[in-house]
């Protein structure tokens, strides 16, 4: 009877030791077994591994898959001397889980010290470029994608040498300018784009211009030819009227004079007309006296 107790107090020991002494690795993990604090395995296959009991040995879980890490908004100075709030962010992941837990330990510590380095690089990249090469309306000359490469390139090799962390992918995320220069900037940029407007308005003045100028020329143009055209016509159509009436007259003079004396009260005579006429008069004698009764 007085060995149960100590039997059942090893039984529970034993337990314990091989609870803590098979530890299961899941495929979003890497586990790094320590001794007394001291990285000495590091497990990055999924499924059960076997490491001595607590106190002896522990384990560490870190998070293998891809971190995204906001940069909070940072103002810094361009070439040219002027402020500007930029914002980035980092993606990264543990690729060396000993130097991490050996510098950093955790995912916190490590956020910090990525956010410092990453802040660093950036002010120093964004201090060799103009305004003028960052905030731009041309996509073709803007040069985000560059600063953003530079970077990446900077920080990565000593993430990795530290802390034991790989830096997968920096982008600028946000770009503007401090509030006490944001007015400032709004005027300039208000005036530049109305100066631009007026250059277009009076390049588009001066050749609305050109292009009326050379439709008057050709308007006139036209209308000469035509002018000139409708005399030629009109010039031919009065000789062949006149030929048509000299060919009428030299076969019936008298039929041709009386047609002609006919039209001319047809042109001279309504209901409202009074004639006064002397006697002798061309035109009064057709209307005393017929043509067939002279």
């Amino acid at each position: 009877m007085r060995r149960m107790p100590i039997v059942i107090a090893a039984l529970a020991v034993l337990a314990v030791a091989l609870a803590t002494s098979f530890v299961a690795v899941d495929e979003t993990e890497i586990v790094v077994v320590t001794q007394f604090g001291r990285p000495i395995r590091v497990v990055e296959t999924a499924g059960l591994t076997f490491k001595w009991p607590d106190p002896i040995q522990s384990a560490l879980r870190l998070d293998r898959r891809l971190q995204p890490l906001d940069q909070p908004l940072s103002e810094f100075l361009t070439s040219d001397k002027k402020n500007l709030v930029v914002g980035s962010f980092v993606v990264w992941r543990i690729a060396d889980p000993k130097r991490f837990i050996q510098s950093v330990r955790d995912r916190s510590a490590a956020q910090q010290r990525i956010l410092d380095l990453l802040s660093s690089e950036l002010g120093t990249v964004i201090g060799t470029y103009p305004l003028s090469a960052i905030l731009t309306t041309e996509a073709s000359q803007s040069k985000l994608a560059e600063i953003a490469q530079r970077v990446g390139q900077a920080v990565a090799p000593t993430a990795l040498a530290e802390f034991g962390v790989k830096v997968e992918d920096v982008r600028i995320r946000r770009l503007s300018f401090p509030e006490q220069n944001l007015l400032a900037v709004y005027s300039r940029m208000r005036a530049e784009r109305e100066r631009i407007a007026k250059k277009y308005r009076a390049e588009g003045e001066e050749e609305a211009a050109k292009i009326k100028t050379e439709t008057d020329r050709v308007v006139r143009q036209l209308l000469a030819e035509a002018y000139r055209d409708a005399e030629v016509e009109r010039g031919r159509g009065d000789a062949e009227s006149i030929r048509t009436y000299a060919e009428a007259f030299e076969r019936d003079p008298a039929f041709y004079k009386m047609t002609r004396t006919l039209e001319a009260y047809r042109k001279l005579l309504d209901k409202n007309t009074t004639l006064v006429l002397s006697a002798d008069s061309p035109l009064f004698r057709y209307l005393e006296t017929p043509p067939e009764a002279r």
